[in-house]
Parts: C-alpha cells; structure tokens; sequence
C-alpha cells in the first residue's frame, strides 16, 4: 500500500478535478452575470372592474385604490424592465372588466414610451365605458392575452393577471394557453381564487393572494425576477459539478474508504466505487430533466 502513486498522479483523479473547478466556475459565472437569461415577451392585464375602485366612477384610478395600486405596480415592473435588463421583456398591458382593452397599443421594450401610453389610456374620458366596470372577466382577459401572445415568436410567453377578485375561468381558455405555451401568472387581492389558482397551475404559472399592500413588491420583485431567471444555467452547470465528483471520489473511495476502511478486496472495492459514479452520472441528468429542466432544451 505504501508503495502506491499518490491519487493525484492518476488521469482519473485528474480528469474529474479539471471538470469539476470547470463546472463550479460556470455555475458562479452564470449565477453571477446572468448569463443564458430568456427572452421574455409579457402582458400585465389589470382588473379595472368596479370593485377596484369601491364602484364609484368618480375613485376610478385614484390614490388608495386597489386600481391605483395596480398601476403602481405596472409602472414599477416597467421601471425595472427599461433599468436592469439589457434584453428588455417585450410588454404589453390590458385593463378588463367586462370588456378586455389595450392600455398600450402593442409590444413593446421601450418602457419610457409603454409608461407615456398608459398614463394616456388611463386618462381617455371613454376608458370606463369601454371596459364595462358591471363584470369581472378573467377568462375574456386570458383569451386576449394568449391571442397577442401567440403573435410573438421566439420569446417565453408570460401573462401577468392582477385581479381583486374570484370569477369564473372557462377551461377551454386555459388548455389553449397551455397549447400555446403561454404561463398564466395570478395575483389575487383578497380571497383565494380556486379557478385561476388552477389555471396558473395548469400552464406553469405562479400564483398568488396578497393583501394590497405589498403588491407592487411582488410584481415588481417577485413576478419580474421570477420571469428573467436563468436559474436553469446555475443549477444544471451545479449538477454537472456533482457528477465529476463522484468521478472524482471513485479512487479516494476505492483506496481510503472501502480497501482501506472496510477491508474490502481490491476488485469488488473499484467495482463499488465506480458503480456509485455511474449512478449519479445517469441520476444527476434524469433529475435535471425533470427539474428544474435542461436549459438547452426548455428555456421557458
């Protein structure tokens, strides 16, 4: 035993320990600089219904209101798209009631221009009567979104609903959004919303109940980090890290562990050491696939 090269002199101990600070370091730098984040195309579909604004047409959209707070936090998503992305999300937002209207005429990632043309919809003296304030439409409102969503290629799809209340959601709308691989994201202020909790649930989306307070933090914190990860690059460059250390370990567990420890004979002590190696080169990837997902197969 005394007379064995030391385990660093073996390509097998080599090899792995290369690999290994490889992957480590790729997975700090994507963590790190955001690298391999997705292109994002997202519709912000605000509730403008009555009960937003205590249905009196006079509070539509003033301070203290659940509308007003919605578009606080719009504003506040939009702030962040324009100063901390250098691929901005392409943005559009809705306002529905009843009726679904644009609030801004189409995509796009010019937040300065998005933030002009909604104080502009905001203010039009026909607004109200175009949204119908009478109802809460959320499945009208997930149909509007998947169909400007759909329009654009190449971008994860990504609607944000923000709603102050629970309302039927049609099935049918929901599967053609799964189909069209558009992930309905919710918050809802107030009770918990079943119909659209699943919905969310169906297409890959997050859901929320929050009270009004802190909902410009999770649309502007929460939703909007949520929809730029690249959490997918740092977690698979992670598992890779641990496949090549359990390659490298196979000589440390061979000679130290299980000949040296366990007194194991020296052929069925490699065969176990390799075995364990083999298994987390198949486990780790299967795991991956499964969650969160390979990164260069699934980026949304």
């Amino acid at each position: 035993m005394s007379r064995r090269r030391q385990l660093w002199y073996y390509p097998l101990f080599q090899i792995p320990l290369i690999l290994f600070i490889g992957c480590v370091l790729l997975a700090l730098l994507f963590s790190l600089l955001n690298w391999g984040r997705p292109s994002v195309a997202v519709v912000l579909s605000l509730d403008l219904s009555g009960s937003t604004f205590g249905n009196n047409p006079l509070q539509f959209n003033q301070p203290q209101t659940v509308m007003a707070q919605q578009v606080l936090a719009a504003k506040l998503y939009l702030q962040r798209n324009q100063r901390e992305l250098t691929n901005p999300n392409e943005v559009m937002i809705h306002g529905f009631g009843r009726n679904v209207v644009f609030l801004t005429p189409r995509f796009e990632t010019n937040s300065d221009l998005l933030l002009t043309q909604l104080d502009q919809a905001l203010n039009r003296s026909d607004l109200l009567a175009q949204v119908d304030p009478t109802e809460t439409n959320l499945s009208g409102a997930i149909a509007m979104a998947t169909q400007q969503l759909q329009q654009i290629p190449n971008r994860c799809r990504e609607l944000l609903l923000i709603t102050d209340g629970e309302a039927p959601v049609n099935p049918d709308v929901v599967a053609n959004a799964r189909q069209q691989r558009v992930k309905i994201n919710a918050i809802v202020v107030g009770d918990h919303a079943p119909q659209l909790a699943a919905a969310s649930q169906i297409t890959g989306g997050q859901y929320r109940s929050a009270p009004v307070a802190i909902l410009e933090e999770l649309v502007g914190q929460t939703f909007f980090e949520g929809f730029n990860s690249n959490a997918r690059w740092p977690i698979f460059w992670g598992g890779m890290a641990v496949i090549c250390f359990m390659w490298l370990l196979v000589l440390p567990l061979d000679r130290w562990v299980l000949q040296g420890w366990l007194h194991l004979p020296m052929n069925l002590a490699g065969q176990i050491a390799l075995l364990n190696a083999f298994f987390w080169t198949v486990a780790i990837p299967m795991i991956l696939w499964r969650f969160p997902g390979w990164p260069f197969l699934q980026t949304c």
